[in-house]
């Protein structure tokens, strides 16, 4: 559903996996692409990302997931998410420090665990929006939160006497999905 709704959205979502079954059209008809690895850890390496990427880890496997966020460590993406509990994050930090990796504070400040945003979501389809959702607050700097309490303007105006600003068009953003 992510990559779906993400294609939805104008982005070009990328279907990453060290398991050649998952990268099919069948399985993901609105990916812009695939990544074989042979390896997790190759991650963000053969993705090419950068500063527009947002990943969303979803292999549902803790060692994958593990190598997947690992992989994505110090880079300049600029969103990690991980699906299941804050708890699970910790022990995959917890386990990648005993290993010598220790995620930077930038690297903190950009992971999302469980990602997505608090709104009751059930269900995959559910999930998957609060997920986009997150994402874009983050790529705007917001928050996020109900419209209703916040204070001025709902769109950044660049100019006040230029009128109401343009709407806010999607980049050719990357949502890199590690695993599915």
């Amino acid at each position: 559903m992510v990559v779906r709704f993400a294609a939805a959205l104008g982005w070009r979502p990328v279907v990453v996996d060290d398991r050649d079954r998952f990268l099919t059209k069948d399985r993901f008809p609105e990916a812009d692409g695939f990544v074989s690895l042979s390896r997790p850890l190759e991650a963000a390496e053969r993705a090419g990302v950068d500063h527009r990427t947002f990943v969303v880890v979803m292999s549902h496997n803790y060692l994958r997931d593990k190598d997947y966020i690992r992989s994505f460590l110090g880079t300049d993406v600029a969103y990690i998410g991980s699906l299941g509990p804050r708890k699970r994050l910790d022990s995959v930090l917890t386990d990648l420090a005993k290993e010598g990796v220790e995620a930077s504070e930038g690297d903190l400040e950009k992971i999302y665990a469980p990602a997505g945003l608090d709104v009751g979501a059930e269900g995959p389809e559910e999930v998957a929006w609060s997920i986009l959702a997150e994402v874009l607050a983050v790529r705007a700097g917001r928050r996020a939160g109900f419209l209703r309490d916040r204070k001025g303007h709902i769109h950044p105006r660049s100019d006040a006497a230029a009128g109401p600003a343009s709407p806010a068009v999607p980049t050719s953003t990357e949502a890199s999905v590690g695993a599915a």
